[in-house]
């Protein structure tokens, strides 16, 4: 009997044993869990103060390196509300204002534009229209690319410089027949502008505009503008705000004005 009360106790001392050793390892691995968990914290803000340091949450997409602390400039011939850009070619402030709402990357702007361009230029010389640009970009979501919204940049840029017509035809000039292809930073920054009469000490500016990215929040308004207000395909045209259609394969002036004033 005193033998089996001793094995019993001896049981019981070994249970007990267990049972602390179980204890002190759940204990060790709720401290390391601890420590873990505040290294990783620690470290998570540290990259979080370096990021916000470095400007990483103030960069915008599509930009050439442009962030929301970059100047934002408006283009000297821009409408009201920032609708869009009024070719420098206006010299009568009381003419009706004919739109054009366009996307660079737009076919069929394209071809309006080769058309249409000449006349609606010369009428605006005339004094007949203002001539009024309101560029989107939407296309670059289909053609998974962002030709067309660096391309407006550009030519909001062009503006600053009194080139914003030159600029325009230029692009549309030199449309890839291939859609989707796109322009290059180097024909946007480079050959356009210069091909559109900007030189120099011009260009200069020009390129340092373009790559900070001083037009981004300007596009972006006119974009948004056009979207808000129901014109979601292009080309469209309005006169006075007043949507209208050509239809004519070969415009003449008197064609585009009956259209204008019957609006």
């Amino acid at each position: 009997m005193a033998s089996s009360n001793a094995a019993k106790s001896a049981s019981r001392r070994e249970q007990l044993r267990a049972a602390r050793e179980r204890e002190a390892a759940a204990a060790r691995r709720k401290r390391i869990t601890v420590v873990a968990v505040a290294v990783v914290v620690a470290a998570v803000l540290v990259a979080v103060i370096a990021m916000a340091a470095g400007g990483v949450f103030g960069k915008r997409s599509g930009g050439s390196g442009a962030t929301s602390t970059v100047v934002s400039v408006r283009p000297p011939h821009a409408s009201p509300g920032d609708k869009g850009v009024f070719s420098a070619d206006n010299v009568n402030d009381s003419a009706p204002v004919l739109t054009v709402i366009d996307d660079f990357q737009c076919p069929i702007c394209h071809t309006y534009e080769t058309v249409f361009g000449p006349v609606f230029e010369s009428l605006a010389k005339k004094g007949e229209i203002r001539l009024e640009y309101r560029t989107r970009y939407f296309l670059d979501i289909n053609l998974k690319n962002d030709s067309s919204v660096r391309a407006a940049r550009a030519a909001a840029i062009a503006d600053i410089f009194g080139k914003y017509q030159e600029y325009h035809d230029t692009v549309f000039s030199n449309q890839p027949s291939q859609e989707g292809v796109g322009y290059t930073d180097d024909q946007l920054r480079n050959s356009f502008p210069q091909a559109a009469g900007i030189t120099g000490d011009d260009l200069a500016k020009f390129q340092s505009s373009y790559d900070k990215g001083e037009m981004n929040a300007f596009v972006d308004a006119v974009d948004k503008n056009a979207s808000a207000d129901g014109y979601n395909s292009t080309p469209t045209f309005l006169s006075n705000d007043k949507q209208i259609k050509f239809t004519n394969s070969a415009p003449t002036e008197d064609y585009v004005m009956q259209i204008v004033k019957a609006a």
